[in-house]
């Protein structure tokens, strides 16, 4: 079974490389529970070609943490209180 990264977005940082990971069953719970904010993070140019629905992008594909333009957008995701459940692939 194919397992999704979960994470808080402290676990985007280089100190937390080793994030918690989570069941495709225990995702489908999370999404029934709205209880979870999804973001893909692989390079912009995918995401129009097909993605989870309702998933934030922050193209942070090769990168160990995200530029000052996506401060904004990562500072919403943590006010929401939700888990944060990343996928690259």
């Amino acid at each position: 079974m194919r397992l999704l990264l979960l994470t808080t977005l402290v676990a985007f940082a280089p100190q937390a490389i080793d994030a918690p990971r989570v069941s495709q069953q225990d995702f489908k719970k999370l999404i029934a529970a709205n209880r979870v904010v999804i973001v893909d993070t692989r390079v912009a140019d995918v995401f129009p070609l097909g993605h989870v629905p309702g998933a934030v992008l922050l193209p942070l594909e090769g990168q160990l943490t995200w530029p000052e333009s996506y401060e904004k957008t990562v500072r919403t995701l943590i006010a929401t209180n939700k888990v944060v459940v990343t996928y690259c692939a």
